[in-house]
């Protein structure tokens, strides 16, 4: 009895150790939505500047700028610690309209031409550690050959109109640069009622190694963890490392039952990093006699009042756009496909998961 006893501790305390071993994830993120200044790139400087937070457009203000197509500065101060110093340090933008030039201490770090996707720019190179430093994003609205849309009656307001994200990492680290995204991306294979076959593609960047231990674990709408997996793979530059899973018996997504999975992928043997995403595992056909079929049910569809979003399901079909984006989760986006545009569904945009 006394050694099951002792047995019994040790596995606990174990468990403990673990459970505090893993902890919280040591990639830090801070949103950098106030304090920014704004003036003119005509203007030598910021004395003029006006203090504005994010998210913002210049084109709301009743100022010079407003209603105009302009190349704008907004600039931002941020003091980073000598603790940092061996950690890696990028910035995330969620949108800029319609082009941004981001310059860290007068350095270029990055560039990004679109306003309707984010992006995100390395800094560690660029910055000083235990000291304050200067963040300026040149942003443009104007219009350009190189920059959708090329011709449009769209009022496209300049600024940064989106949340700005200090993200801190260690050297080896699940890539944010992946045009803006988590760094994981879940590909579903093939969907049936009774399994479904998946593959995580995951970006592992890394100054330091050429190997990496993964392990990825998959949590059913329950909680429950229905999958997981350690493996050791290569760090190949420009490509990810791909994780194939298979889950049995899944609950699959639909307009009525919206079952969402959440996948988490961790880095090393001291929990370098950890990034978490949710999806919903289900299967969409689109064909000019059927229409829209999701998980093999045909799908009554109907435009809504404000074209061009295009809504699924008999809860959701007609309701006005307000109504429509607070109900998103019983919507499902669609691609702008051939067999869409047969339906006479062009110039439809699904919202939803």
């Amino acid at each position: 009895m006394q050694l099951l006893r002792t047995i019994l501790i040790a596995t606990i305390s174990l468990i403990s150790l673990t459970l505090n071993a893993r902890g919280e994830s040591p990639r830090e993120s801070y949103l950098l939505n106030d304090n920014w200044q704004l003036f003119d790139s005509s203007e030598w400087d910021s004395d003029n500047a006006e203090f504005i937070s994010l998210p913002h457009t210049w084109n709301r203000d009743t100022g010079e700028l407003a209603h105009s197509y302009a190349n704008v500065n907004y600039i931002r101060n941020i003091e980073l610690p000598n603790e940092w110093r061996d950690k890696r340090l990028f910035l995330r933008f969620g949108g800029v309209q319609n082009s941004a030039d981001v310059f860290i201490n007068g350095c270029l770090a990055g560039s990004h031409r679109g306003g309707f996707t984010a992006f995100t720019v390395e800094i560690t190179e660029k910055v000083r550690f235990g000291a304050v430093n200067q963040i300026r994003v040149l942003v443009s609205n104007a219009s350009r050959n190189d920059i959708l849309p090329i011709s449009s009656d769209m009022d496209l307001g300049g600024g940064i109109y989106r949340d700005v994200e200090l993200i801190v990492t260690e050297q080896t680290t699940i890539s944010p640069l992946y045009y803006g995204s988590d760094g994981i991306l879940i590909n579903q294979l093939n969907v049936t009622d009774n399994v479904v076959d998946a593959e995580a593609s995951v970006w592992v960047t890394s100054t330091t190694d050429k190997l990496c231990d993964l392990y990825i674990s998959v949590r059913g709408p329950m909680g429950d963890v229905v999958y997981s997996r350690y493996l050791k793979e290569q760090i190949k530059p420009n490509e990810p490392i791909k994780i194939p899973f298979r889950l049995e018996e899944p609950l699959l997504w639909s307009c009525d039952e919206p079952n969402m999975y959440s996948i988490s992928v961790s880095i090393g043997h001291h929990y370098e990093d950890e990034v978490v995403v949710n999806t919903g595992f289900r299967k969409i056909e689109v064909d000019a006699k059927t229409g829209l079929k999701i998980n093999g049910e045909k799908i009554e569809n109907q435009l809504s009042n404000s074209d061009p979003y295009l809504v699924f399901g008999k809860e959701t079909a007609g309701l006005p756009e307000k109504l429509l984006f607070e109900n998103a989760d019983k919507c499902v986006r669609i691609p702008m496909i051939d067999e869409a545009r047969s339906l006479n569904l062009s110039n439809a945009v699904a919202i939803g998961v």
